[in-house]
């Protein structure tokens, strides 16, 4: 064996000698040297933490093996020190743990942008704590918190960023925010924690597959048995993760199975039960999915409307509680929104699923309805959580137009309306005025400043739009469909069919192909009950993409 000085450059693109080499192998050897120098060893379970996507660690270790015969080193496993590597079995060796003598040791010299790194600057570089290897004398809570707080400070800086919402290109923003803090993890729990924190940022930005990916290295974290992936709230939550993921999917029958078989297990059942931020993610998603079955659609135990309409509202005012008892103002703005922002209480009532004796007055319901989005969009703006959406806005500007259009409650000719009218039959209806919206808003009326559009309801929808278009923040295209819809409505209400009112409508039109066919079917409808002057400039969009 070469006793010959091996330089390793730990910088991308990383090299030993001057010849490239792979990350994983230049990581191990360092860890390993590092270990020797700190007195300790590198355990399996540390490499797997650092690698959480190698699908097989065997295969890892031996590249790495194959690589550190390649440069003539030597590295140990195995907990007999005194034994000889080259008469150990190949096949154990990625149980490790793994280790270096001194003299193979002081062969390495490991160097970044030219300089000589010693254990703590090598460990700063490559991400593992300098309290990777136990502290001697020191207690196990001490040594933890000598560790480098990379991770920590990468986790806190990321859950800060989640708070300012998930919209658009901020969303993949959060998820990478995520990311980092999970490769500077130096254990099993922190390894979890930030794959799961990281696949929920990535459902709420919309990018599943991302979401599955991380997902999927969380599973193989837990089907290693790694203490951290194993903990009943670790495993509950990434229960609530895939339940989402096929709930976003359209898949409301598989998202409903998933919470049920989490409802089923007797340990993860009981973490749901006792841990409020945890049963909050669970009945807010229970909510929604009662809601579905509610409207007409698969994915709620094919209960009855009117009783699935009552199990949405009981979810959601338990996911209400669940919030505020786990102390998470997000949580709660979320309930809060559900209640009012996916029209639960006003939607409900309209149809008949809730009151159906009409004993409450429909003015009072739409203004409670109001009050809860109110709550919602207060929450976020005094608190600086949920940015980066539309949707209190666009609820707001659709439960203020709910006592319009064909199917107005009470309304026993506004049928007439569909598909035939004139703008002047259109203008005659009624929406609850900015002044009245505002006035039933207290105490939450703060957000709704005339600064923000709140002087008539085409500014709001237009004030919307712009912070999109001029890119303060991305909108999905569900948000731009819905907020040109009512965009559309309000301007056709205050100034009759103009040439902003039917640009509104047509830019819709071209919207729609980005959308889910449930989806297009809807704004369709929507589409239909405007007067004839902007149903025409939508199909004259309409005709033109088929002729192109």
């Amino acid at each position: 064996m070469s006793a010959t000085l091996l330089c390793i450059d730990v910088c991308a693109p990383y090299r030993v000698n001057g010849e490239p080499a792979r990350f994983q192998s230049v990581w191990l050897l360092a860890r390993a040297w590092h270990a020797q120098r700190s007195g300790g060893d590198v355990t399996a379970a540390a490499v797997r933490s650092a690698f959480p996507a190698a699908a097989n660690l065997r295969m890892l270790v031996s590249r790495a093996f194959a690589d550190f015969a390649r440069w003539g080193v030597t590295l140990g496993w195995g907990a007999d020190r005194q034994r000889d590597p080259a008469t150990a079995n190949p096949a154990q060796r990625s149980r490790g743990p793994f280790w270096m003598t001194a003299a193979q040791a002081r062969r390495l010299r490991f160097v970044a942008h030219g300089r000589t790194l010693g254990p703590a600057a090598l460990a700063r570089q490559l991400g593992f704590g300098e309290a990777a290897a136990p502290v001697s004398g020191m207690p196990d809570g001490a040594a933890y918190v000598m560790r480098d707080m990379a991770f920590w400070s990468e986790l806190t800086q990321a859950m800060r960023s989640a708070q300012d919402g998930y919209a658009g290109a901020h969303g993949t923003a959060v998820a990478e925010a995520f990311r980092a803090a999970q490769r500077s993890a130096g254990d099993p729990f922190q390894q979890a924690l930030s794959l799961l924190k990281e696949s929920l940022a990535w459902r709420r930005c919309g990018s599943l597959e991302q979401s599955r990916a991380a997902l999927a290295r969380f599973d193989r974290l837990a089907r290693a048995g790694s203490p951290g992936a194993a903990m009943p709230t670790f495993a509950a939550m990434a229960h609530v993760v895939r339940a989402w993921a096929r709930y976003t999917r359209g898949d409301q029958d598989g998202a409903g199975a998933g919470l049920a078989a989490l409802r089923a297990d007797p340990e993860l059942s009981a973490a749901v039960r006792y841990n409020p931020r945890l049963r909050f993610e669970v009945l807010n998603l229970e909510g929604l999915l009662y809601k579905a079955g509610a409207m007409g659609k698969a994915g709620a135990g094919n209960a009855a409307p009117a009783l699935s309409a009552q199990r949405a509202l009981d979810a959601f005012a338990a996911a209400l509680q669940a919030g505020y008892e786990a102390d998470s103002v997000d949580a709660v703005q979320h309930a809060a929104a559900n209640i009012g922002l996916c029209l639960c209480l006003w939607l409900f009532w309209r149809h008949g699923l809730l009151d159906p004796g009409r004993a409450l007055d429909a003015g009072a319901v739409q203004r409670q309805a109001m009050r809860w989005l109110g709550l919602s969009e207060w929450i976020c703006d005094r608190f600086g959580v949920g940015g980066g959406t539309a949707w209190n806005a666009i609820f707001l500007l659709r439960i203020a137009r709910g006592s319009c259009g064909p199917d107005a409650p009470g309304d026993a000719g506004a049928g007439e309306l569909k598909g035939v009218e004139s703008v002047a039959a259109f203008r005659r209806q009624r929406p609850l005025s900015v002044a009245d919206a505002i006035d039933a808003l207290r105490p939450f009326h703060a957000p709704f400043a005339p600064a923000k559009g709140f002087v008539r309801w085409s500014a709001v929808a237009a004030f919307a739009l712009e912070d999109h278009d001029a890119g303060h923040v991305s909108l999905g295209p569900l948000q731009l469909a819905n907020l040109l819809l009512e965009s559309a409505w309000y301007l056709t209400h205050e100034q009759g069919a103009t040439a902003k009112a039917c640009a509104a409508v047509e830019r819709l039109a071209a919207q729609l192909p980005a959308l889910r066919a449930a989806e297009r079917a809807f704004f369709a409808a929507e589409i239909r009950a405007l007067p004839p002057e902007l149903r025409d400039a939508a199909a004259e969009v309409k005709r033109r993409r088929r002729k192109g």
